[in-house]
């Protein structure tokens, strides 16, 4: 026991093991399930609305790149050339929402994103720049450690041939793992897919037979031969257009539903709040009458931004600034996503953090108004603050101008 427990543990996707690294499962805890392909799970309406909710709402994000001043104060940064890859034109072909929502497509199966970072020499500074980024399908994509701890990534790319790059080379977001490859979630939750699968086909089954009644024919006497095919002939009639014309000493009782097909309807229901559950999205954001009531729809969106989105982004940010960067821009550039767009949809939230912000004096109307899509004006770069808080040695005196037009920073009440 003691030895299987070892070599499980070192040899497994989670353990620290040199040589190619695993994502999948060395053990099965449930027998008798396919492997589900991406194309696969994306036809099973929950997978597929799932994985495009977390899509859309991290891409629709802005991706703003901030230089560190020297007293440890950021400002945007939208001349270097991070911001325009970032923020305008990843590649040739790609929009930067494109880019985004294919990595998180990828993230959200199989547990790790990658990107290829191409670089070259700017023509006017003459310095290394990031010239594109493209996603790399992470089913192509295998990663080798050495005993060293150097990390390799081989790819078996569009000519059919396998090619090696190195870590600077390669964009990885990682999910949930050993820090040097995230676990396939679809192949941890193969069984919950298979389940799901199995459901749905069960179901088609089921209403393919939608032209044949189900019921419980009662006569008062016993039926001959001839009659019983006489009645099969009428009920044949009904399925092809007709009306069937019983006797009078017959009647008809439909069966609405089957024990095993009421059963089925609770598992599909079931297999909704089950394939959520593995991507952190609460069921009532995709559709589902098991979630939350809609009066409770705020709440479970707020809370799905904080328990699911925000590590997302969090993630995805730092694995952005640990590799695409070049030298010039690495070690005073951070990367954040605009979590207020999360707000564009609100008015009255976004209304009320405006206000606050301009009258606590953490915000400038200009900044406001940029952000609100609106032009500057002139004199809206003062901070300002509310001085009905003051000293009580100052009560019934009048507060000057200069107490409440703040030119560097809010006064502390």
């Amino acid at each position: 026991m003691g030895l299987f427990k070892w070599f499980t543990a070192k040899h497994g996707p989670t353990g620290d093991n040199a040589g190619w690294q695993d994502s999948e499962p060395m053990i099965p805890a449930v027998t008798n399930v396919t492997p589900v392909a991406p194309e696969q799970s994306l036809q099973i309406s929950t997978v597929y609305a799932c994985v495009d909710l977390l899509a859309r709402t991290v891409a629709c994000l802005p991706c703003d790149v901030y230089l560190i001043n020297s007293d440890g104060t950021k400002e945007r940064d939208v001349k270097c050339n991070l911001h325009y890859i970032l923020s305008q034109s990843p590649n040739f072909g790609m929009t930067p929402y494109e880019l985004i929502s294919t990595m998180v497509m990828h993230w959200a199966l199989r547990g790790n994103a990658y990107a290829l970072i191409v670089r070259g020499k700017d023509k006017l500074t003459k310095q290394e720049v990031v010239k594109s980024i493209y996603p790399l399908n992470p089913d192509q994509m295998n990663v080798y450690m050495d005993t060293s701890g150097r990390v390799t990534y081989r790819y078996y790319d569009k000519k059919d041939q396998y090619v090696d790059y190195d870590p600077e080379q390669i964009l990885h977001w990682k999910g949930l793992g050993n820090g040097i490859l995230g676990l396939s979630k679809l192949e941890y939750m193969k069984a919950s897919i298979n389940e799901s699968a199995l459901a749905q086909e069960t179901a088609l089954d089921i209403f393919a037979q939608k032209g044949k009644m189900k019921g419980i024919l009662s006569a008062q006497n016993v039926l001959s031969n001839n009659q019983k095919a006489e009645i099969s002939k009428q009920f044949q009639k009904m399925r092809d257009g007709g009306i069937p014309v019983l006797p009078a000493t017959l009647s008809f009782q439909q069966l609405s539903l089957s024990p095993a097909e009421t059963q089925l309807l609770q598992t599909r229901e079931y297999s909704v709040e089950e394939i959520c559950r593995w991507f952190g999205v609460p069921s009532a954001l995709i559709g589902s009458d098991g979630g939350a009531p809609g009066s409770n729809l705020e709440q479970v969106t707020a809370n799905f931004y904080k328990s699911t989105i925000l590590p997302m982004l969090i993630s995805l940010q730092q694995s952005i600034i640990k590799r695409v960067p070049c030298k010039d821009e690495k070690y005073n550039h951070i990367v954040e996503f605009r979590l207020s767009f999360l707000n564009r949809s609100n008015d009255s939230a976004r209304s009320s953090i405006n206000a606050q912000a301009l009258q606590n004096g953490w915000k400038s109307r200009n900044e406001v108004r940029i952000e609100e899509g609106l032009a500057p004006v002139s004199g809206g770069d003062l901070l300002t603050a509310q001085s009905n808080l003051v000293p009580l040695d100052k009560l019934g005196t009048s507060v000057s101008k200069d107490e409440t037009m703040l030119s560097n920073q809010p006064q502390r009440q």
